[in-house]
């Protein structure tokens, strides 16, 4: 069975019409996830990074409801808590890498679990050295 990290930018996807191609990437490993053929994790501070973009953008109505659906499980992605480990390595990666601290996030959880992150996001680029990357875009 596939298992990925997805990254904010990923999810984000979801709710941008100018990205069609992504978002229908995004859209089958949900489906795939929803199948039982693929597994998805995220951690808490990119979904947290996810819900207020989400407000900044499309309103606290788009935003609390994502947050609403993620927690009834709505969306077959499992959400992994940050803890002192985690906040240590995404503090390495940050200091580190030009990378935001979200995203390093993401990378230690990538890194920690052994898993590809599924992005779109330019910026994992410098960080391909240590983890695995699957583009929206292959």
């Amino acid at each position: 069975m596939n298992k990925f990290i997805l990254d904010s930018y990923a999810l984000l996807c979801l709710f941008d019409r100018k990205r069609a191609k992504e978002n229908n990437a995004v859209k089958k490993h949900i489906e795939d996830s929803e199948r039982g053929k693929a597994v998805l994790y995220m951690s808490k501070m990119n979904e947290g990074e996810v819900f207020y973009k989400l407000y900044k953008y499309l309103g606290p109505e788009v935003a609390h409801g994502f947050r609403a659906d993620m927690k009834k499980g709505l969306f077959p992605i499992q959400v992994v808590s940050v803890n002192d480990k985690r906040v240590e390595a995404a503090s390495e990666i940050k200091a580190g890498y030009n990378v935001s601290y979200a995203d390093a996030f993401c990378i230690g959880l990538a890194k920690e679990m052994g898993l590809p992150v599924i992005t779109g996001d330019p910026e994992f680029e410098v960080v391909k050295d240590i983890i695995s990357i699957q583009r929206l875009s292959d």
